[in-house]
């Protein structure tokens, strides 16, 4: 097999051959190692095709910037090959060659460390914005005193630092300049922009993460760093620490798994590959950060026969639920391996019916390697019972978490830095005053993006200009951080032209309705899009609207929607990419679409994420519809689901033992969850498709779900935090 630095030689020495004689385009796969990839890309592309093309076809006669164009767009997630266009890829990948050709350390790069590592757009699911040219040009005169590329890196870590600090925020990623807009991200989002900021002076970097803790709750991410040949890993966003020293640095050593993030396909890693998902590698790096072995899982059905290519779930205990982390499928002999760090996780595998769960717990000291797992799948097999899991074990390296700069001798420096980026935000908290006191607590939100907002109210028509501010004192602050002045007015416009045409045929609604199902363009946690106006253009009908001739179109679009695979990389497929691409990579994504079109409509619309269906208002109730059985629009007994959902719930009462003692009172979701069942592999946490009260007397819970694979999880922790599980199916 060709190393990717040796397919670079060949790609080059094609090159010259063709330009000498036969044609390349006629024959694009003797040059093209991609050539496959990207024709899959292109056709998926709708009509941004030629965007995609142009793009290439720029760098005909530049071998090196030709390929690394064929990589970026062989790898481009669905979202991005509908919507970048060729002067946005060209900027990213210009730019990213121009700080190889300027930095000490460019040309020392590997080839396929830049294309996997320098050369991405994107770090994770934010939504692609053009960063390269702006961090290039305010951060290379700022490494350029540096005297080694470590020095570098920890330069740019406290300039990252100096646009943003921690602080949760929502469940969709913000890009790099939503997060300066901001001010501050979740470790998510300072990732991404540590990672922007140092592929755009040449440095590879990428994300690694701990999907879910299992001695603490929640996850961490971090960026990772190649200084010297070798990969490091930093704090984002936090010059506290340098070089593999992070606050982490002791807790990791308990990860049941530590993922890093590649873009494409890596050819040989240094550690073994979790999966290839569409457009990016997972690297397995437990073993770089903590105590890990290899273990080996056999699959087999209940008269003993190895089933192959079946998928095996790996699930940490996080909070009171169990979080898959990763999957892998079987061999042709039923087996397969996965490398996992110390401490306990459960094992899953089904095939239709039949299913099989096991808990594995491995402590280094008590023994060497992890017992390898037998899941012998039977049918009607629930997921029930009681199990202790484990994960604390003396570690001999011991690792302090390091003290932190800003607590020391350089306090008064970071201080400075942090009330610098404070004092940004506060100037525009006085400029949104002095522009309204009545609307500056909504307009303060925006964060360095208040201009626009305020522009868009001083400009808003009076009769448009309630909507316009009910929608922005609504939106999510990650929504207001680039959303123009255009776009807000024209939500705000287009939603009361809509309120009107539905009131003319006969479907009225309250403001609370209009406001939350028809106005508001947040539908659940897809990324920002402005669909309004096209949408409205496209399924609206004249100046009424028929609610049966509209619910007909959108059933005749939906039955031309074929799937597209997407990987970890990319945001959700914008409503706007898919009508235009007819492509969806999961039914959430053609939901939103179907919710965006009737709002655009002035329907109200609702999409019901945990059942999959939507609800639109006819006027007079709320009626479901599924985008998949356009058929059966307002039918409550469609599926056996929507049966169970909209007929009796059942209920169950329960106790926490542990908590009858004390003055605390159990908590849903820390203490106790309800999931479903996916797939009789998974558990699927639930939070909105479950009911429930405590008698804070005598500690009681009592809950209801719909009929179905429901279960309750409780946890118990003893001292050194480890729990004692239980799973208790809710019902029949």
């Amino acid at each position: 097999m060709l190393s990717v630095k040796n397919i670079s030689y060949l790609y080059a020495i094609l090159i010259c051959i063709s330009l000498c004689g036969c044609s390349t385009r006629s024959n694009p796969e003797l040059i093209s190692p991609y050539s496959d990839q990207i024709q899959n890309i292109l056709e998926t592309s709708g009509s941004n095709r030629a965007e995609l093309e142009f793009f290439i076809s720029r760098y005909d006669r530049m071998p090196e910037k030709h390929q690394a164009a064929e990589f970026l767009t062989a790898n481009l997630p669905p979202s991005d090959r509908a919507s970048l266009t060729a002067a946005q890829l060209a900027e990213n990948l210009d730019y990213a060659f121009l700080a190889r050709e300027s930095t000490p350390w460019g040309k020392n790069i590997s080839w396929t460390d830049f294309l996997h590592y320098v050369l991405p757009h994107r770090v994770s699911q934010e939504k692609t914005s053009p960063w390269r040219k702006t961090f290039y040009n305010e951060l290379l005169p700022l490494v350029s005193t540096c005297a080694s590329m470590e020095d570098a890196v920890l330069a740019v870590n406290r300039w990252c630092f100096s646009k943003t600090g921690f602080k949760s925020t929502q469940r969709w990623d913000q890009n790099p300049l939503m997060t300066i807009n901001r001010g501050w991200g979740r470790c998510e989002e300072a990732v991404i922009l540590t990672v922007c900021a140092l592929r755009s002076i040449g440095i590879p970097a990428r994300q690694a993460m701990v999907p879910a803790w299992q001695h603490s709750n929640d996850n961490h991410t971090w960026t990772e760093v190649k200084v010297g040949g070798r990969w490091h890993y930093i704090e984002s966003a936090n010059p506290d620490y340098g070089l593999d020293h992070a606050w982490f640095s002791g807790s990791v050593r308990k990860a049941p798994l530590v993922v890093s993030y590649a873009y494409g396909q890596v050819a040989s890693t240094e550690y073994p590959v979790l999966g290839r998902p569409f457009g990016c590698t997972l690297i397995n790096t437990t073993s770089r950060y903590a105590p890990a072995c290899k273990t080996e899982i056999q699959v087999m059905d209940f008269k003993g026969k190895p089933l192959a290519d079946t998928k095996v779930f790996f699930s940490v205990l996080n909070y009171a639920s169990f979080r898959p982390v990763a999957v892998k499928k079987t061999d042709n002999n039923g087996r397969a391996q996965i490398t996992l760090g110390p401490g306990s996780v459960l094992i899953s595998a089904a095939d239709g019916n039949n299913s099989a769960y096991s808990g594995s717990i491995w402590i280094p000291g008590e023994k060497k390697t992890r017992d390898n797992t037998l899941l012998r799948l039977h049918p009607g097999n629930l997921p029930v019972g009681s199990i202790s899991f484990r994960f604390d074990y003396k570690d001999t390296i011991k690792i302090q978490t390091p003290p932190k700069n800003s607590e020391g001798a350089r306090k008064a420096e970071f201080d400075s830095i942090r009330n610098v980026r404070l004092r940004k935000f506060e100037g525009m908290k006085k400029a949104a005053e002095n522009f309204s006191e009545d609307y500056s607590t909504i307009i303060n939100k925006a964060g360095l993006n208040t201009p626009q907002v305020t522009a868009a109210i001083d400009s808003c028509p009076d009769e448009n200009l309630n909507s316009l501010l009910v929608s922005i004192s609504a939106m999510p602050v990650a929504d207001l951080l680039n959303i123009r002045a255009d776009e807000l007015l024209t939500n705000a416009r287009l939603s009361d032209i809509a309120r009107r045409h539905a009131d003319a045929a006969g479907i009225r609604y309250g403001d609370e309705i209009f406001q939350q199902y028809v106005l508001n363009p947040r539908i659940m946690y897809e990324q920002q899009s402005n669909w309004r106006k096209i949408l409205f253009d496209k399924f609206q009908r004249g100046n009424t609207i028929k609610l049966p001739s509209t619910l007909r179109l959108l059933a005749e679009f939906n039955s031309g929607i074929t799937s597209v695979e997407r990987g970890p990389l990319g945001d959700s497929i914008s409503p706007l990419s898919l009508l235009d691409t007819r492509k969806a990579s999961t039914d959430s994504e053609i939901c939103i679409f179907n919710t965006a079109v009737l709002r655009s409509a002035g329907i109200p619309a609702r999409y019901l994420d945990e059942q999959g269906w939507i609800e639109f208002y006819d006027g007079k109730k709320w009626q479901p519809f599924y985008p998949q059985h356009p058929d059966q629009t307002g039918n409550c007994n469609a599926t056996e689901e929507s049966r169970a959902f909209y007929g009796p719930w059942q209920g169950l009462k329960f106790k926490l033992t542990s908590f009858e003692n004390t003055k605390k009172t159990p908590q849903y979701f820390k203490d106790f969850s309800v999931s479903q069942l996916q797939d009789s592999a998974t558990f699927s946490l639930i939070e909105k498709t479950v009911n429930g009260k405590l008698d804070p007397i005598n500690k009681t819970w009592e809950i209801s779900t719909p009929h179905g694979n429901y279960f309750l999880i409780t946890v118990e922790r003893n001292k050194k935090n480890e729990p004692a599980i239980n799973v208790h199916k809710i019902g029949k």
